[in-house]
């Protein structure tokens, strides 16, 4: 239903088309770049924070896992060699 009332919106936007006299300074398209660009660098500051604090997360959990099994395999020797 969403989709069909899009289209037709589309639709009715493309067939209806009038000339526009309208103006942008290059002062409002340097702005929308810079815009453009901070937000994207922000994106990937935050994108790369994330990716190192799931990577510390795998980290710390392989660590308390490879400890748990060497404590298992010392608890082991010990249980054999008593």
């Amino acid at each position: 239903m969403l989709t069909r009332m899009f289209f037709i919106c589309v639709g009715v936007l493309l067939v209806a088309q009038t000339p526009v006299h309208a103006y942008t300074d290059p002062g409002s398209g340097t702005l929308i770049w810079q815009m453009l660009l901070a937000a994207s660098f922000g994106v990937m500051f935050y994108l790369r924070r994330i990716i190192g604090w799931l990577h510390g997360l795998k980290a710390r959990n392989q660590k308390t896992k490879s400890a748990k099994t060497l404590s298992a395999e010392t608890e082991e020797e010990r249980g054999q060699v008593v």
